[in-house]
């Protein structure tokens, strides 16, 4: 509990140190262009020389404004961008997931698998994954890594989500791995039951049945 305190305190002092060295060069261009008009109106009683001071007064203030508005304006585009691009992969990894999620019926021979399962309770003696149905397995898993790879590279899922999809990668690769050297039916049928609770987890914590309702 100690170390979630202190690695909360560090990052919040962290963040601080950050906005505050952000913050002054916009508090020491503020203070300069105020200095300077003061002294401009106080001292300076030459047209020429006051309208000179005036302007540099003028841009010292205005620097940010503009550097202000710029921030602002990069921060919306940013955030937008993160939000189209991480439901563009939330719905890219629903697509895959189901794909997964229907050939495995196939493999498990359960093709009335739903989403949530209920009591989910494999027979390991239904369990085949001829040739044909394990490259289809492989390339699903390939194109899932893929997603995996390129959420992760432009951080737009946060951890638990990336978790989860890391440990159903790992999950099928194992479940391959097992019908390519023809393991037991029983030690097939555990990883299937994780990776199939796994994909539940993963539909659950998006909340897929919220999206697909908004979404009609």
């Amino acid at each position: 509990m100690y170390a979630n305190q202190l690695c909360r305190f560090i990052i919040n002092s962290m963040n601080f140190i950050h906005v505050f060295l952000k913050t002054i060069p916009y508090v020491l261009s503020i203070a300069g262009g105020t200095i300077v008009f003061d002294v401009s109106q106080k001292y300076m009683h030459t047209a020429g020389l006051k309208d000179l001071l005036d302007n540099i007064s003028a841009s010292l203030l205005a620097i940010p404004l503009v550097f202000l508005f710029y921030d602002y304006s990069n921060f919306l585009i940013t955030r937008r961008m993160h939000k189209h691009q991480h439901t563009n992969i939330i719905n890219a990894v629903d697509n895959h997931l189901m794909k997964i999620l229907n050939i495995l019926k196939v493999i498990t021979g359960q093709p009335h698998i739903t989403i949530p399962m209920q009591d989910l309770n494999l027979n390991y003696k239904k369990i085949k994954c001829d040739a044909k149905h394990c490259r289809t397995l492989r390339k699903y898993l390939n194109e899932l890594e893929d997603l995996l790879y390129k959420s992760d590279k432009i951080e737009v899922l946060d951890s638990q989500h990336t978790q989860i999809l890391a440990f159903i990668v790992q999950e099928l690769n194992q479940i391959l791995n097992e019908f390519k050297y023809h393991n037991p039916p029983k030690e097939i049928a555990r990883y299937l039951e994780t990776t199939l609770s796994m994909i539940e987890d993963w539909f659950y914590f998006t909340g897929y049945k919220a999206r697909k309702k908004s979404s009609k």
